[in-house]
């Protein structure tokens, strides 16, 4: 054999044995080392199951793998370990791997505690081994690395409650590492995944790890990672718990790092934050994120750049509450501040500001729950739908970003927003709107300063801007208020249904700002004047609120005041009461549908602004004011008006000692004033006129009328206040009337309408009592050297006209009481002046009891310093039987009959009394004696049968002088002087006595009369005619007419007659103007047609003076025919004086019949006085009648 056979031998037996040693041998061997190994290595058991290896592929595979931990426990199991050693390893001088494959690894282990590890004994032992000096110069390429169906067992058992966690499918991928020369330059791509926890987790990317400039570039994706198991591994305690969340992460990381650049880390991808739920310690609720979505396009951390495409943070609750101690809880969660230390002087940096974009920001459906403890009884609220949405925001110079806000209040008021804004520099625009904002749900902040909380909802608007030239800016502002209300005091308080501010704009540049109108609608306010005489709407602000303690701040540059226009502000439909409690009674007023308009005003610099008012006081006064308003100083020019202000409702403000009850009247203004406030006092000057209609007051002592008039009208009026002086042009007065009475102790009703101050007893009680009242002395008395000293005040009145007035005289202290009545109280008085060479011009006239008239005529002027009087009174055809009650109590006598008639003349001058008294008395006869204590025990019927002529006529002249200063002069001595002269002068004038005489003959007792009528019917006056007759076959005898009524019967017949009377009057009037009258024809006589009513009666009601009802303008409405009528006859007063008249009216009818019928000498009929109400004596007569009385002449 030869020598290459035997070599080819050798080397085919070694190959052989070789391959048997590395197919047999070298397994057994390789896996008895590597168990040794292991287990000297970590102090464990380790075990492998099986090892191969393939000599023709260089593949080692290694089966059941296993490390055991404590207590038997499997600490690290491996399926397969698969690993291929490259051919090439021998000639490039390297260990070259070609594939390293491991399936189904398997790593189970426990944290005991901190820091302590179920393996930590392993750590520390290869901690402790010997450490062997590794070659730099080795060199390697391990390839193809692979690990599929991993799993991680890890038991934390450190923490409460234990947690396990798991990874499971675990996949590594990294195709090779090497630091051999040539494969340098060449990336891997690694890749990783698993499910960790349950969440997927992707990892790759190319690493250069080994290269001198280190290079990386790795994509991230983590998918569902549950974040609170990892919460305990955070290296500081967290002040908060981790409920839940999931992480979710696609980025793509890069990393550059070399000698001679700037390090680069550059990220780009997405980040999720999935239902995360942040709670405080304890359990309550600090944040609940459901979606936090960040796409980062490139993020350059060193260079200081970073740009999103989008920010999404969906469905975000933000949970705020503070204390009682007023700590948030947020606060809590911050360490605690050190000490404080002397601030160092920030170093100066050159280090560029960071440069941000975001293309989209975006929240959705947020919601923040506010929760405030600190205020009395708490305050919370939830703002939620809350959406902002950010465009193209960057912080790069001059560029703008979109942006809008909106969110919801409680699941009712509603906040939006939209603009813009800049970085740099900076700049923003916003439109914002808020609606329907409750005004109650900030009391509990408000309950330290107001007693009760504001009721109402708010919407706000306006469109704003601000950039660091001009400052803040805002226009197009508008605010609104609905329901605004509020309670205080007593069951008051206030609301409004609307209170709008519209046009709002202000420049803080020049500091202005400007308001097109402010509106307040439909409104009620109710306040008092309490007791002490505070305010009741005050109350609503707390008394004592705690102070805030000011904080001292820098100095403010001085800035000129605020400039303000207001264009418009309007009050409309407003209604407030107003009560007084500080009165007795508490009297209470009210102003129902206010109007108020003010035009253009400003400040700080008031100018004059425009002023409308209207409202309708205590529902019927209307008030009225237009002109222009200066607030500051005060002025106001021009027109106030005041329609049927009624007096009663200031009867509590008359003075205490007041004795008369005000229980009717209105005053009527209209008014154009100047006024203005100068050092606290008014000046200026008014015009106009002014009335006050159907006054009525009341005696207060024996309560009984006092003073009453239809209409109290001045016209023309004018003056000034400072100096004060007054002007009237005319004084009217219409339908005035006027009660006098002497009481039972001899004083005038008049005498004490004023109680004396200090006095103890009230008059009315005096009167009770019979004492007499005390008589107040005059203020003028008081005060009249000091009047004297003042100067004069100019007043003029240009006239003064009196229209059917009357005065009702009553005398009580006679045994029997007097009454009498004047009517048709009219006239004028021209050229009042308190002038002293000014006299006024006097012509007034009336009649007493509808028939004997008056006229006074002269001069007088009351208004300078002394009164001076020269006046004329002429008294005619005065019936002298109604006053019986003055001759039975000082005479002794009754009157029968009698007429008187006067002529007067008074003058004081200087106050120099003298006066001519020519009296004339016709037919004076006395009646039956009476008993009387003050009769005079002269013997009057002699001095009357004296003073008489043969005509049965008396004439006297009776002069009578004084001073009207000297305490003794009175009226009453002046008609004693007068009754003294004429029985003085009786015995001048002889007179007959006249005997009486019983009638006989024909019965003519009485007359009838329809009810209600002092006319005659047909057949009544074909009796009269015969009565007639009778009596002028008798020359010896006289009649006496008395006349009756029927109260209740009579009253209303009376009424409609006076209808009938006044619709004939009116047809009267008609067919006058319309020339169809036939002469001879009297409105007695004309009889009225069903057709003619309605128009007639039309006319009646147009002059009737009583109130009617008025439309809404202000206009008498139109009333059908009925209600005319009802209205009418209502209306008309019959009372017992209205009786008496008919009564005399019907003997007047009677009287008159006779006369002018009956052709009787009128010298023969007397009318006698009865009363007017006695049942007739015999049955079968009626009470609506007149009765005779025969006597002798």
């Amino acid at each position: 054999m030869s020598i290459k056979k035997k070599i080819a031998l050798i080397g085919a037996i070694s190959i052989v044995v070789l391959l048997l040693f590395s197919a047999t041998l070298l397994p057994w061997i390789v896996r008895n080392q590597a168990v040794k190994g292991i287990g000297d290595a970590t102090g464990r058991i380790a075990h492998i199951e099986k090892v191969s290896f393939n000599p023709f592929t260089l593949t080692i595979t290694a089966d059941g793998l296993g490390i055991e931990g404590g207590k038997g426990a499997p600490f690290i199991k491996i399926g397969s370990l698969r690993l291929s050693i490259g051919g090439a390893s021998l000639y490039k001088r390297a260990l070259i791997i070609d594939e390293v494959t491991v399936n189904s690894p398997a790593l189970s282990f426990a944290r005991l505690e901190a820091n302590s590890y179920s393996f930590s004994d392993i750590v520390e032992r290869l901690k402790n081994q010997p450490k062997k000096e590794s070659k730099s110069d080795f060199r390697y390429s391990i390839n193809n690395i692979s690990i599929h169906n991993g799993s991680i067992d890890f038991d934390d058992r450190a923490i409460d409650g234990a947690k396990k966690h798991t990874v499971k499918n675990l996949e590594i991928a990294v195709p090779f590492i090497s630091n051999i020369p040539y494969l340098v330059e060449t990336y891997i791509e690694p890749r990783l995944s698993a499910s960790i926890n349950g969440s997927p987790f992707n990892f790759g990317g190319k690493l250069k790890p080994l290269s001198k400039s280190m290079e990386s570039a790795v994509r991230l994706d983590l998918k569902g990672l549950d974040l609170p198991g990892y919460a305990a591994y955070s290296p500081v305690k967290l002040p908060v718990d981790l409920a839940s969340g999931s992480l979710t992460v696609d980025a793509k990381i890069n990393y550059r790092i070399s000698a001679d650049k700037k390090p680069e880390l550059i990220i780009n991808g997405e980040l999720r934050l999935e239902r995360v739920e942040i709670n405080q310690k304890g359990g309550k609720a600090l944040a609940k994120i459901p979606l936090l979505q960040i796409n980062a396009s490139r993020l350059e951390f060193f260079a200081r750049q970073f740009a999103f495409n989008s920010i999404l943070l969906e469905g975000v609750q933000i949970f705020a509450e503070r204390d009682k101690k007023g700590v948030w809880n947020y606060a809590r969660l911050l360490p605690a501040k050190p000490k404080a230390v002397p601030a160092a002087k920030p170093a100066k940096s050159n280090e560029k500001s960071a440069a941000i974009s975001v293309a989209s920001l975006v929240i959705g459906n947020g919601a923040l729950h506010f929760s405030d403890a600190l205020p009395a009884g708490g305050f919370g609220t939830t703002l939620s739908d809350i959406d902002v949405s950010v465009k193209n925001f960057s912080t790069a110079p001059d560029k703008s970003a979109d942006y809008q806000l909106s969110m919801l209040m409680d699941n009712q008021a509603t906040f939006s927003a939209d603009g813009s804004f800049s970085t740099a520099p900076l700049t923003a625009t916003a439109s914002l709107e808020l609606s329907e904002l409750r005004l109650q749900k900030g009391w509990p902040y408000l309950a330290q300063f107001l007693t009760a909380p504001l009721k109402g909802t708010l919407d706000l608007s306006a469109d704003l801007s601000y950039n660091r030239e001009n400052g803040l800016k805002a226009a197009n502002g508008s605010l609104a208020l609905h329901g605004l209300s509020a309670v205080y005091g007593s069951r008051e308080g206030f609301d409004l249904a609307l209170l709008e501010i519209k046009g709002v704009s202000y420049d803080q540049t020049n500091n202005c700002s400007s308001i097109d109108e402010v509106l307040m609608s439909k409104g009620s306010l109710s306040l008092s004047k309490e007791s002490d005489g505070s305010i009741s709407l005050l109350s609503l602000i707390r008394k004592n609120i705690t102070e805030i303690p000011a904080v001292a701040s820098p100095a403010k540059p001085k800035t000129k005041p605020l400039a303000w226009n207001l264009k418009r502000f309007q009050l409309e439909r407003f209604n407030a009461t107003i009560t007084d409690k500080s009165r007795a009674g508490n009297p209470r007023f009210t102003l129902n549908n206010s109007q108020l308009a003010l035009t253009n005003l400003s400040g700080p610099d008031f100018r004059p602004a425009g002023l409308k008012f209207s409202s309708t006081f205590n529902k019927q006064t209307a008030l009225k004011a237009a002109g222009m308003l200066t607030p500051l100083p005060f002025r106001y020019q021009g027109d106030i008006s005041v329609g049927r202000l009624r007096i009663r409702d200031f009867e509590e403000y008359f003075p205490d000692a007041l004795n008369v009850h005000v229980v009717g009247g209105t005053i009527d203004t209209a008014l154009n004033v100047d006024i203005a406030l100068k050092n606290g006092k008014p000046t200026g000057s008014f015009k106009g006129s002014c009335g006050v209609r159907s006054f009525h007051s009341v005696d207060a002592v024996a309560e009984e009328d006092l003073l009453k008039w239809e209409s109290l009208q001045f016209d023309r009026v004018q003056g000034t206040l400072e100096p004060f002086s007054l002007g009237i042009h005319e004084v009217a007065l219409n339908g005035a009337y006027s009660r006098i009475v002497v009481r039972k102790d001899g004083t005038l009703n008049l005498q004490n309408l004023m109680e004396s101050q200090g006095q103890g007893i009230k008059v009315k009680d005096q009167v009770a009592a019979g004492q007499q009242p005390p008589v107040v002395k005059q203020e003028s008395q008081v005060k009249a050297r000091s009047a004297a000293a003042a100067p004069k005040t100019p007043i003029t009145i240009g006239a003064v006209t009196v229209q059917d007035g009357t005065i009702f005289f009553t005398d009580r202290h006679l045994s029997q009481t007097f009454n009498s009545t004047f009517y048709n109280l009219g006239g004028r008085v021209s050229g009042l002046s308190s002038e002293e060479t000014k006299l006024a011009e006097v012509d007034l006239r009336g009649n007493l009891e509808n028939h004997s008239p008056l006229q006074i005529t002269g001069q007088i002027n009351p208004l300078r310093d002394e009164l001076f009087i020269d006046l004329k009174l002429s008294f005619k055809d005065i019936d002298l039987s109604p006053v019986t009650p003055y001759s039975g109590t000082f005479l002794g006598y009754t009157i029968e009959k009698g007429k008187l008639f006067l002529d007067l003349k008074y003058k004081i001058d200087k106050k120099q009394l003298s006066s001519e008294n020519n009296v004339f008395i016709d037919q004076f006869t006395f009646g039956t004696k009476v008993e009387s204590a003050q009769a005079t025990s002269l013997p009057v019927r002699l001095a009357v049968a004296l003073l008489k002529d043969r005509k049965g006529e008396i004439h006297l002249d009776l002069p009578v002088t004084g001073r009207t200063d000297d305490p003794e002069f009175s009226i009453w001595g002046m008609i004693g002087q007068v009754v003294k002269n004429l029985i003085s002068k009786a015995v001048t004038s002889p007179f007959a006595l006249l005997s009486a005489m019983i009638g006989g003959g024909q019965d003519f007792s009485f007359i009838r009369f329809t009810s209600g009528s002092g006319s005659l019917t047909a057949a009544e006056e074909q009796k009269l005619l015969a009565l007639a007759k009778a009596l002028a076959d008798r020359p010896g005898l006289k009649i006496e007419i008395k006349g009756y009524v029927e109260r209740e019967k009579d009253a209303e017949g009376y009424r409609r007659e006076l209808l009938n009377q006044k619709l004939r009057n009116e047809k009267f009037l008609l067919l006058a103007k319309e020339r169809q009258l036939k002469e001879g024809e009297s409105a007695e006589a004309l009889g009225i047609l069903p057709e003619e009513t309605s128009k007639l009666l039309k006319a009646v009601y147009k002059k009737e003076k009583f109130p009617k009802p008025r439309n809404a303008i202000g206009l008498v409405k139109e009333l059908p025919d009925d209600e005319m009528r009802k209205l009418i006859i209502a209306s008309t007063v019959v009372g017992e004086a209205e009786l008496q008249r008919r009564a005399r009216e019907r003997a007047t009818a009677v009287m008159n019949f006779l006369v002018e019928k009956g052709a009787l000498p009128s010298e023969r009929l007397f009318q006698k006085n009865d009363d007017i109400h006695k049942a007739p004596e015999k049955e079968g007569t009626a009470r609506s009648r007149v009765e005779f009385n025969a006597i002798a002449q």
